[in-house]
């Protein structure tokens, strides 16, 4: 069995450790994901957002109102940073918990988020939306190639709302596959935890079961 890492002895049970510092502390509302995001960035919010559903707890720790680190922890132990901005449930409600600065900063050193293409776009998949039917799923075909030749093995993820929605990995020719509803979505090309490329498009019913080319780097 392979040893744990300093950090991960360390910070063990840091959820444990953010619950004792907000358990005295009045919450200053509950929000959507996507509304928690917003009002973190307007009040330049320091403190923790918590969501607890169905055996798991999840946080954002947020400084001058940016997300800064992550953590989700429930029977099986915890997870860290990126790999636990991946399985945030875009429908989850998070009570807004305010902190001393200093404190969140101590906190994120465990659990910092490296990759900020989780809450802002970077790229264009070049995908225009055609037509405006929002109704009905579809097929998305993606061919992934690389200097024009298809690229094997690369893990593709779609997410919508802050979900992961989609995941599979291309095949010999390249190409993944997955059944969405019609509308707006983020394609993630994922090298490592930190190393992920993001592409917006929408996903209308002229694209149905048409491989659409995406090149990256």
């Amino acid at each position: 069995m392979e040893s744990p890492s300093f950090q991960e002895v360390l910070f063990v049970n840091n959820a444990g450790i953010i619950d004792d510092l907000i358990r005295e502390v009045p919450p200053e509302g509950i929000f959507a994901y996507s509304d928690l995001l917003r009002t973190g960035r307007e009040k330049k919010f320091h403190g923790v957002g918590m969501s607890s559903s169905r055996g798991k707890k999840t946080y954002l720790l947020f400084l001058e109102g940016e997300p800064e680190g992550a953590l989700i922890a429930d029977s099986k132990g915890e997870l860290y940073g990126n790999k636990a901005v991946y399985l945030i449930n875009g429908d989850d409600q998070f009570a807004l918990f305010p902190l001393n600065p200093a404190v969140v900063e101590r906190l994120i050193f465990g659990c910092r988020i490296y990759d900020k293409s989780h809450f802002t776009t970077s790229y264009s998949l070049g995908l225009p939306e055609i037509g405006k039917k929002a109704e009905g799923i579809g097929r998305l075909i993606i061919a992934v190639k690389k200097g024009g030749v298809p690229a094997a093995g690369v893990t593709v993820k779609v997410r919508r709302n802050g979900q992961i929605v989609g995941n599979d990995i291309s095949d010999q020719g390249g190409q993944v596959s997955f059944r969405l509803l019609y509308g707006p979505y983020e394609v993630l090309i994922v090298r490592n935890e930190n190393d992920i490329d993001v592409y917006e498009f929408s996903f209308a019913s002229d694209h149905q079961g048409i491989p659409l080319d995406l090149e990256i780097g």
